[in-house]
């Protein structure tokens, strides 16, 4: 299957895309959000017409959005690849959790793009299509980092799932006003140890 980040041939129409990812990148990350954003903020904010979305994106903010959530899957992965290179065991997971935490971080909407949250119900053929690309990448990112995490293989599958779900359901909590900042660090830094420790003694 195709990526959906395959750029056009035409050099105008890589322009076009890019400008519109672009765009879509900041506005989506405002307190407003993808539902509060219009194709006309978007054309307005990519400095291109308005037809020009839905020529490059035919589903328009949606498409867009999935898009997008490629882009960011995409770049998870390779900031993770250079995270873990040369790394092994505990020195894996905890430089792993370390870039997840990090990324989050830099793009504060990517938890919600990767889960192509704000799409959910808008079943275009392009958003059914990045559902399937991002679950790639996720994979993709959770087999490097138990891969370098290394044996025994079954102790590494659990503790890198286990930690990653951890940080996850931290994350959301968080996101959702039910802890605050303090608390999550406070617990994602207690899961981290727990996760490293685990790995180092082969449990």
């Amino acid at each position: 299957m195709e990526s959906l980040l395959t750029e056009p041939s035409d050099k105008r129409r890589r322009r076009t895309r890019a400008a519109l990812l672009d765009a879509a990148r900041q506005l989506y990350a405002r307190p407003q959000g993808y539902r509060g954003t219009s194709v006309d903020e978007l054309a307005a904010a990519a400095e291109v017409a308005l037809t020009s979305i839905y020529s490059n994106f035919p589903g328009g903010k949606a498409d867009l959005y999935a898009v997008l959530a490629c882009q960011v899957g995409r770049e998870h992965v390779a900031a993770m690849v250079a995270a873990i290179d040369g790394a092994a065991g505990a020195d894996a997971v905890q430089r792993a959790f370390d870039e997840y935490l990090d990324f989050h971080r830099r793009e504060p909407i990517a938890f919600r793009l990767l889960g192509l949250t704000d799409v959910h119900g808008e079943e275009s053929e392009t958003v059914r299509a990045a559902r399937a690309e991002v679950r790639g990448y996720l994979a993709q990112a959770l087999d490097l980092v138990i891969a370098a995490v290394g044996d025994p293989a079954d102790t590494a599958r659990a503790e890198v799932i286990q930690c990653w779900a951890g940080i996850n359901g931290l994350l959301a909590l968080a996101a959702r006003g039910l802890i605050d900042a303090a608390e999550a660090d406070r617990l994602i830094g207690e899961v981290r140890t727990r996760c490293a420790e685990n790995v180092s003694r082969g449990v």
